[in-house]
């Protein structure tokens, strides 16, 4: 493994209630007691969702969440329940609902636009836009106008947002794939086998940033 393989740190939050903030080569924890999901926001602050609370950088958001199940970080904070995507105000902790979608399953952010997918079909938040994926997603990824998904058949595929062109990448099967973030043109993976990959789209190649120790996770994001 090599010492600052990836440029940033990648957050990983474990099944064990502990958030890690790893860089290739260090790990450091934190304690993060029933925590369900992480995100991180564009001005690098970190959203953490534990027992039905939400903090940002440590400071509690007022309110409850006890309905949200995911969180996706971009030029704002918003949330996925199990039928609805909202926005979440940092500082209130207001609520706003911005789409209801049965059987919703992933959320995934880049800048100011949020995508939400359910039953295969990926949405953007607010706008007349939709994509069908090939096969059945299991992580969802967002950034660069592109969207990546995982899926129980194997293949990593890649959608153009502009165009919707489809293309798997030529990077083997990601059938085991726990979550994804993506940062920096690439995209980071963490699979059921304990591994973390970085991967270059636009190059197609795999490097990977930890052989093992990595099972637990439950949820993936970066900090640039």
């Amino acid at each position: 493994m090599l010492a600052r393989l990836i440029p940033l740190l990648l957050l990983v939050l474990t099944r064990d209630g502990v958030l890690h903030r790893f860089d290739g080569h260090h790990d450091t924890t934190a304690a993060a007691a029933r925590a369900t999901a992480i995100a991180t926001l564009d001005d690098r602050r970190v959203a953490v969702l534990a027992g039905g609370r939400l903090t940002i950088d440590g400071k509690a958001v007022p309110g409850r969440f006890d309905d949200v199940r995911a969180l996706a970080g971009g030029a704002t904070l918003w949330a996925r329940t199990d039928g609805a995507v909202l926005q979440i105000d940092p500082k209130s902790g207001k609520r706003a609902t911005l789409l209801e979608l049965l059987r919703l399953h992933r959320l995934a952010a880049d800048g100011a636009s949020v995508f939400a997918e359910a039953d295969g079909v990926v949405v953007e938040v607010g706008v007349d836009r939709r994509w069908k994926a090939a096969g059945h997603p299991i992580a969802l990824a967002a950034g660069d106008g592109k969207l990546w998904l995982a899926t129980k058949e194997g293949p990593l595929w890649e959608i153009d947002r502009a165009t919707g062109k489809q293309r798997a990448l030529p990077l083997g099967d990601w059938w085991g794939t726990l979550a994804l973030a993506y940062a920096d043109h690439a995209l980071y993976a963490v699979t059921v086998a304990g591994k973390l990959w970085r991967i270059d789209p636009a190059r197609s190649q795999k490097t990977i940033v930890a052989m093992d120790g990595w099972q637990g996770a439950i949820d993936l994001s970066v900090l640039r």
